[in-house]
């Protein structure tokens, strides 16, 4: 038994660590990625910072280069026909307009400045001295070709036989034509020394390519950029410049196993990557790494950065430390309740067991011991009879709960006691129990003795005033038309048949209108079924206002169809009514369709009376929908009966 006991505490020490574990590790993990994802997206906005930088440095030296005419009247003479020495022959005037542009983009983030002619090849570009410097063997790009033909310029990334740069380019015409264009170069090192600049927090930042994306005559030790591999993947290559001064790519992080199982996840789609990692000094670092494109949209590598993860590692480890304390808690408490259990025998258990259920039901509930005494008793019931809970613990039961058939309501014997002898339950649908204030409660009662207690009995009671009250309700709504709020057929039929019963036996007329909306199709089709239920709403409406006396019943018989119940009332009376209500509809002024035979809705009604045995209702109700008939026939909007014996107008 002390074994079994021990292993129920490691299980439930377990289960609380299961418990406690699962939504902390989800807590974790969710806030993990949202710091890692808000990592990538600062990453972004420095991209988009610096772009932003770039393009409003550049607009203003290209303004400054472009504003006087000299450049466009330049590029117009060196692609002349037989203008080949032009560029040599036009240097100085090159140098003048360039020289305080290049100086201004240089100064602002390290860009050159490049003047291109109508072909995208090389006239002339400034140096870090702001010299110009002339190419023997101008390069043509035709990328640069497609972009002066678009007007609009482009910025990115861009690949060249040269290597990689970030530019922007400005194509240049005269008389609807490219003769040129002015573009700003910002090498792989100098965007990540400005990215370091406009960033936040990032401690470094990288740009790694895509070796798959390398021209065919660009190898990656040529030019002024070598293109070294990386560890982190095979197919990415870091741009390094000559004598550059930007970041290189630490080979603490090509080592680090969790980015390179992102970044081999992610290569292929050139999805964002990230990941936290150790540095060399056991640092905590979070790295982001998001796709960069050319000027063409393609995916040619990756923008990282390296930030300090310390935030994020710290509140993971308070997250632990919460979590552990939590799981004591948790197992502790456990750990209670399972002493609690087992100390707990006989009748606190039972008590402990009926307050936590009996008190969310909505039925009385009450617990006698074997000498008739009430031993418990739950809030509902002690509401239902207006006592304390306190007043009626320790009565004698026969005092509350007694049987109805006593002389004068007196209590005479305990309901249900004889099932402590036969084992059974008694139920009883009808039962009396005395309230505080004398008055009586109907309620169901159901008693069953208590189980593993020698003497005693439990017994739950409901009230059926509220069930009777809300039959009632159900059979009020049951009765009721649902568009008109007036009584539907079953109504009538029953009303009907009672009435024509109390005719019979008094000998009084009982009388019955019928009344049918007429062309009550015609306006249907034209104006809609909404429409239409609206005006039989206004109608039923209007036969309230007519019909006065509180005996009097309307019902909605069907369709467009209404009946009218009038007891008491001969042949003279119903007419009366009949045409008062007539009048009340057309006086209504409910506009009609302009193929209909009058301007306004109007119905046709059909009385019938009867007195004595010819009061039936089915005969009623077949000569006031005659009387309907003839008046329809008639013309409509009249008032008509059928003579028949014992049944009049």
């Amino acid at each position: 038994m002390r074994y079994g006991f021990v292993v129920q505490v490691a299980a439930v020490w377990g289960l609380a660590a299961a418990v406690v574990a699962v939504p902390f590790w989800l807590i974790q993990e969710r806030e993990v990625e949202a710091f890692l994802n808000r990592e990538g997206v600062e990453l972004q906005a420095a991209l988009r910072s610096t772009d932003s930088l770039l393009r409003t440095m550049t607009n203003q030296a290209f303004a400054d280069i472009l504003g006087n005419g000299e450049l466009r009247r330049f590029l117009v003479r060196a692609g002349a026909p037989g203008a080949a020495d032009a560029p040599e022959t036009l240097q100085a005037t090159v140098m003048n307009l360039g020289a305080a542009a290049h100086r201004s983009l240089r100064t602002c983030c390290g860009a050159s400045l490049h003047v291109l002619g109508a072909n995208g090849e090389t006239i002339a570009h400034f140096d870090a001295r702001l010299q110009q410097e002339h190419s023997a063997n101008p390069q043509r790009r035709g990328q640069v070709v497609e972009i002066m033909n678009t007007r609009m310029g482009a910025q990115g990334f861009e690949i060249s036989a040269s290597g990689l740069a970030y530019r922007r380019v400005l194509p240049v015409w005269h008389e609807g034509e490219p003769v040129g264009a002015v573009e700003a170069v910002l090498q792989p090192g100098d965007l990540v020394t400005l990215l370091r600049r406009i960033g936040g927090d990032a401690l470094l930042y990288h740009v790694l390519l895509r070796r798959d994306v390398l021209p065919d005559g660009l190898t990656v030790d040529s030019g002024s950029q070598i293109f070294r591999a990386t560890e982190l993947h095979h197919g990415l290559v870091e741009p390094v410049q000559m004598g550059g001064t930007g970041s290189r790519l630490p080979h603490w992080l090509q080592h680090a196993e969790s980015l390179r199982r992102a970044l081999a996840d992610g290569f292929d789609a050139s999805l964002p990557v990230s990941a936290l990692v150790r540095d060399a000094y056991g640092r905590d670092v979070a790295v982001a790494m998001v796709p960069v494109r050319d000027m063409a949209g393609r995916a040619i590598g990756y923008a990282a950065s390296e930030s300090s993860a310390a935030p994020i590692v710290a509140w993971q480890r308070q997250l632990l430390a919460y979590a552990v304390l939590g799981w004591l808690l948790v197992g502790a408490l456990a750990t209670l309740v399972m002493l609690v259990v087992r100390s707990r025998r006989g009748v606190l258990a039972l008590r402990e067991q009926m307050d936590a259920i009996t008190e969310s039901m909505g039925e009385g509930v009450y617990v006698l011991d074997g000498q008739g005494r009430v031993g418990y008793v739950n809030q509902a019931a002690s509401q239902m009879l207006g006592y304390r809970p306190d007043e009626i613990t320790g009565a004698k039961a026969n005092a509350l709960f007694y049987d109805s058939a006593g002389v004068q309501g007196r209590p005479t014997r305990i309901p249900g006691w004889e099932v402590l002898r036969t084992g059974g339950a008694y139920r009883s649908e009808r039962h009396e129990l005395r309230r505080r204030d004398g008055t009586s409660l109907p309620v169901s009662l159901t008693v069953a003795p208590l189980r593993g207690v020698k003497n005693g009995v439990v017994a739950v009671f409901h009230d059926i005033a509220d069930r009777a009250r809300e039959l009632s309700s159900l059979k009020e709504q049951a009765a009721r038309d649902p568009l008109t709020g007036l009584g539907n057929r079953r109504m009538l039929d029953t009303s009907l048949q009672r009435e024509s019963a109390r005719a019979q036996r008094t000998g009084n007329p009982l009388s019955l209108l019928m009344l049918d909306v007429d062309e009550f199709k015609l306006y249907n089709d034209t104006f809609g079924h909404p429409a239409g239920d609206q005006a039989l709403r206004r109608i039923g409406m209007v036969l309230e206002q007519s019909v006065n006396r509180p005996a009097d019943l309307i019902c909605r018989y069907g369709g467009e169809e209404f009946a009218i119940i009038l007891p008491v009332a001969d042949a003279d009376a119903a007419v009366v009514v009949a045409e008062r209500i007539r009048k009340a509809v057309e006086t209504a002024q409910i506009p009609h369709t302009e193929g209909a035979q009058r301007d306004v809705v109007t119905v046709s009604v059909g009385c019938a009376t009867a007195t004595g045995v010819g009061v039936e209702p089915a005969l009623l109700i077949a000569r006031a929908d005659a009387g309907v008939y003839r008046a329809k026939s008639r013309g409509r909007n009249r008032v008509e009966g059928v003579a028949e014996p014992g049944v009049s107008l």
